[in-house]
């Protein structure tokens, strides 16, 4: 294996591991990987969102399991069963907001300025995204698609400052 074989494919872990861990942050090892070695940084974003992606895929899935388990459906059948009937205008409006990103498009947008930003966290964007009605492809590509753009932005930013 060659020097940039085995960078990739320790990009590619690291990517994996940060889906998981957000203290393992992918960003900061991608900038020190590209700076310290000649590896290119196309390549090492790609392969980064390419990781994390797969993670946040294991998460969605998880989470949608979790979600349709029995367990979990008996504990929010009793909490309902213990709401105040008393109503507030900020539980109304958490409600309405609830139910707007409940439909496809604007989860699929939520998911992807996500992605690409990271506000919100993406594992917690992934979490929600995971109880509506979107496919497994579709949050992978959307994921996939953000995630590229951020990493590859991220790992040209060492081009920019240091010497050729």
């Amino acid at each position: 294996m060659t020097v940039d074989a085995v960078s990739l494919a320790g990009v590619a872990a690291i990517g994996f591991a940060s889906a998981f861990q957000p203290f393992t942050p992918v960003e900061v090892y991608l900038v020190g990987v590209i700076a310290t070695t000649s590896l290119a940084p196309v390549p090492a974003g790609l392969v980064a969102a390419a990781g994390q992606t797969a993670g946040k895929a294991v998460i969605f899935l998880a989470t949608r399991g979790l979600l349709r388990g029995a367990l979990l459906r008996r504990i929010v059948e009793r909490q309902r069963d213990r709401e105040p009937t008393r109503r507030s205008a900020f539980r109304d409006r958490m409600g309405s907001l609830v139910a707007l990103l409940d439909r496809p498009r604007y989860a699929a947008l939520l998911l992807s300025a996500s992605a690409v930003t990271g506000i919100p966290p993406l594992i917690a964007a992934t979490v929600y995204v995971a109880r509506t009605p979107m496919s497994l492809p579709t949050f992978a590509a959307l994921c996939l698609v953000g995630r590229c753009i951020r990493f590859v932005v991220v790992a040209l930013a060492p081009t920019l400052v240091l010497p050729p």
